[in-house]
């Protein structure tokens, strides 16, 4: 018996490819994935987009969010199903279970809405961390540079 809890991608993931097939032509609304290096969020479109054809991507990596399929739409571009939050029907804010085509349950639940714990010492560390970005790790290596008076 095949352990289809590891598969990736996942049989739910080719069913939702085959809706994305018979939905080609016809106008989405396509939410992407947009993040840094410090945050995670998505984008949501302005207006529809029409899916034009769907690709098999020839390098699929599940550890760099690359799915095995390409989306070709109408404003020139191809995005990865791996960057995609979600897509729907009719609505990109809210749509019904219905509308939605395809949603990329491991982003969307496991880090987009995944509970969030603040405190002092996460905040602290985050902060100390960026500004060795941009000043250095060594505490007073910015201020050795300057000129003595």
């Amino acid at each position: 018996m095949v352990d289809t809890q590891n598969l990736w991608p996942t049989p739910e993931y080719q069913q939702q490819v085959e809706h994305l097939r018979a939905a080609i032509g016809q106008p989405l609304y396509l939410v992407e994935i947009d993040t840094t290096e410090i945050n995670a969020g998505v984008k949501f479109p302005h207006k529809p987009l029409t899916l034009l054809g769907i690709v098999d991507f020839p390098q699929p990596d599940p550890y760099r969010q690359l799915s095995p399929h390409l989306l070709i739409l109408d404003d020139g571009r191809g995005v990865n199903l791996g960057r995609i939050a979600r897509i729907s029907f009719n609505s990109a804010y809210s749509p019904p279970p219905q509308d939605v085509l395809f949603i990329n349950k491991e982003f969307v639940t496991d880090l987009l809405l995944a509970p969030r714990s603040l405190s002092h010492a996460s905040v602290a560390a985050t902060s100390r961390a960026l500004l060795a970005q941009l000043f250095g790790d060594v505490p007073g290596q910015l201020l050795a540079q300057l000129p003595q008076s």
